[in-house]
């Protein structure tokens, strides 16, 4: 009787290293959501269009980086991309720098 009830846990816990769950780290950037932002804009206004930033220097008070790291559904490969933007001393954005967008046309479950 104990070894009935030992096989369906011993078979759940083997299937579950079978299942592939799509990783997805950081936040949810799209072409979208970069495009809708440009110089000039206030610290609010952006983080009320993209979201917390996943990173806040110490060093670097007036600095701010959107990262995601997110693998293709199809091909199995990991991309990465994101948005650095500066900010003057009144918080509004001085430079935006997006790198990695040019490479995968969407991510998922925008």
């Amino acid at each position: 009787m104990r070894y009935i009830l030992l096989l369906p846990a011993l078979l759940s816990l083997l299937l579950t290293g079978c299942l592939h769950v799509p990783v997805h780290q950081g936040n949810r950037l799209g072409n979208n959501k970069a495009n809708l932002i440009s110089k000039g804009d206030t610290k609010f206004s952006i983080e009320q269009k993209l979201g917390a930033p996943v990173l806040n220097s110490v060093l670097h008070p007036n600095r701010i980086t959107y990262f995601e790291q997110f693998e293709d559904k199809d091909t199995g490969v990991m991309h990465r991309r994101g948005i650095e933007i500066t900010y003057d001393d009144a918080l509004r954005a001085k430079e935006i720098r997006r790198f990695g967008f040019d490479k995968p046309k969407q991510s998922p479950e925008q």
